[in-house]
């Protein structure tokens, strides 16, 4: 009995075995995912994170903004002197109608809510909306705060509901007439819903609370008037007091602080986050002392699961491919194993007959060999020419210009590589460096055709240095001259006998000259007689580099519009070289002109500054910057 217990051991214990491993296989795929998970869910909230701070910063200033736009308003009606006669005799209807047509006038101007008027006691006495239903001319505004402050002699600011249009608004007051004795206070009321609809996106929202914890202004309408904690009852009483929010149920916003960042932000779960209401997020806040106001923004957790979870499953992916493949690496050693030890016990007692096979079979095996070389080698050149087709079809577009110059040392370096192959096939070595040599001798020629394009396409400094203008337009010669081959132009250049310098920057400015000079090549399509002239000539601190073409000149109609983005009188090309070389010209601080020649033909005339006045102005540049460091 004990022996059959102990047979049947050893038979499950491979069983077993193999689904232990199978578990702690899953089982360490499984914590591999979620450690990088996590830590991508890290490195995306530190991301996230970085972003939000911006985000908010800029809607901050940007509310800012919005709200200085009006703050100026309200001392200057303050001291109008149509607002204060009306204050003075109140029941001047004739002055009355004016100051209402007159503050109507200025809301319409400013883009204002509403511009009203109160006397000493808070009656409105004028308004913008004196014609509207609900205006404010004879109610009382007497417990608004910002009426209190600036009947105090101060500029007043406040933010509520409006108990008479039931719109939100922000509010700035000040007194009209003396300031330590006012005769009334003007108020300018601006719409907060503008400054909500300024604020769309999809995976954030923005909140705005009051000092006492209370939403104003919110991008989801559910949660505006809910509050971020517990209000205190002084915080009840003087809500009521000011009729901040009137009619409005202010009930707590059910959210909950589910972590804090290193950064200051937090992590955040509003509602329920198992319902379709419930959402979790990243919040960063910011306060604006100046309006009384906590602007929070939340980004939505949502926009990080996804990569989150890829990154997970590409985790768990590579562990279990990485199992697979040693799994089968494993099985196939032992499979080999098995094979080699069944070949050798066969081996003795075959070893004739397997001569014999491999007798009869060498001839076939060779045929079989050459056919297969054949048929490789075929392919290979199907491949490369493939390759090849479509290199040159993406490349047609890009290097027209300097097609013809490098087919040659091409055509030559595919038959020193097939002549070297063929060599080292017969094991010719010789004969295979040699060609070889001559394959790196035409890789050099490509390189220097390809060099003359190399300083042109390198990233520009930006900096506005000395430069030679006759070295710039050399190397812009270089680079255009396959269009100027193909335009079939003759190109003549009339520069002083002693170099020119230019202040500019080398890159931008042969890049100006190489659009001039191309624009020319297009400008002579057409023409018996296709010649380009390239002049400079020093005047005072300045240079003049000009560009004439032999072509049928500009129209009338084209010149006021030749430097336009985007404005082109030919049927190719999107019309951005000219506007591009413009603002180049502009930019090292001189000018690009265009004008027709009266034997014919266009010119166009670049003026830059001189050598010697460009350390002057950098000189310049940099004692205005330390002074204003200073």
């Amino acid at each position: 009995m004990a022996s059959s217990n102990s047979t049947v051991e050893r038979a499950l214990r491979p069983c077993l075995n193999g689904r232990c491993a199978v578990a702690l296989l899953l089982l360490a795929a499984g914590a591999l995912a979620w450690l990088v998970g996590n830590l991508q869910r890290a490195s995306l909230l530190e991301e996230v994170d970085r972003r939000a701070q911006q985000e908010l910063a800029l809607y901050v200033s940007h509310l800012a903004g919005q709200l200085d736009r009006f703050a100026y308003l309200p001392p200057l009606l303050g001291d109008d002197f149509r607002l204060q006669s009306l204050l003075i005799a109140p029941n001047n209807r004739s002055q009355q109608d004016q100051v209402n047509r007159y503050l109507s006038h200025v809301n319409r101007i400013a883009g204002s809510l509403d511009v009203y008027l109160m006397d000493a006691s808070g009656v409105t006495v004028a308004a913008s909306n004196w014609q509207d239903e609900l205006t404010f001319v004879g109610r009382n505004f007497s417990f608004r705060p910002y009426f209190i402050e600036a009947m105090q002699g101060r500029a007043g600011r406040y933010y509520a509901l409006g108990t008479t249009s039931g719109r939100r608004g922000y509010y700035f007051s000040y007194p009209v007439g003396e300031v330590d004795k006012p005769l009334g206070v003007v108020v300018v009321k601006i719409d907060i819903d503008t400054l909500e609809n300024d604020w769309r996106n999809q995976d954030t929202e923005l909140i705005v609370t009051d000092p006492d914890g209370v939403i104003f202004v919110a991008t989801r309408p559910e949660w505006r008037y809910r509050t971020l904690g517990v209000l205190t009852p002084e915080s009840v009483d003087r809500i009521r007091a000011t009729r901040r929010y009137p009619d409005e149920a202010i009930t707590p916003l059910s959210y909950q602080v589910r972590q804090a960042l290193p950064s200051g932000a937090r992590l955040l779960a509003i509602g329920d986050v198992g319902q379709s209401d419930g959402m979790s997020y990243i919040a960063h806040a910011a306060d604006m002392p100046q309006a009384g106001w906590r602007v929070e923004l939340l980004v939505a957790q949502r926009v990080i699961s996804p990569q989150v979870w890829q990154a997970r499953l590409l985790a768990l992916s590579l562990l279990l491919l990485l199992s697979t493949a040693a799994w089968l690496y494993n099985a196939r050693r032992r499979q080999q194993a098995e094979r080699e030890a069944g070949r050798r016990l066969a081996m003795q007692e075959a070893l004739i007959e397997l001569e014999n096979r491999v007798a009869r079979r060498t001839q076939d095996l060779t045929e079989a060999n050459r056919m297969l070389r054949d048929e490789i080698e075929d392919h290979e050149r199907t491949r490369d020419e493939l390759i090849q087709a479509a290199k040159l079809a993406a490349l047609g577009q890009m290097a027209a210009g300097i097609n013809h110059e490098l087919n040659q040392p091409l055509a030559a370096i595919r038959t020193y590589a097939d002549n070297a192959r063929a060599y080292l096939a017969r094991e010719n070595l010789d004969q295979a460096g040699w060609n070889l040599t001559q394959i790196t001798e035409l890789t050099q020629r490509m390189a220097q055709i390809s060099g003359q394009l190399r300083v042109f396409s390198r990233k520009s400094s930006g900096q506005l240095i000395r430069v030679s203008l006759r070295a710039c337009l050399d190397g812009a010669l270089r680079i255009t001259q396959s269009r100027i081959d193909q335009a079939d132009a003759q190109v003549t250049t009339d520069l002083p006998t002693d170099d020119l310098f230019v202040c500019a920057d080398m890159v931008q400015l042969e890049q100006v000259l190489v659009n001039l000079i191309g624009n020319a090549c297009d400008a002579l399509a057409g023409q018996d007689d296709r010649r380009i002239g390239i002049s400079a000539q020093p005047r005072g601190d300045r240079v003049v580099i000009a560009v004439a073409d032999s072509g049928r000149g500009i129209a009338a109609e084209d010149l006021p519009h030749l430097f336009d983005p985007f404005y082109t009188t030919r049927d190719t090309g999107l019309g951005l070289g000219l506007s591009i070389s413009q603002t180049i010209a502009q930019r090292l601080g001189g000018s690009l002109r265009a004008a027709n020649v009266e034997q014919g033909g266009a010119v166009f005339e670049l003026t830059l500054m001189t050598g010697e006045s460009c350390a002057s102005m950098v000189s310049a540049e940099a004692a205005a910057e330390q002074h204003e460091q200073g």
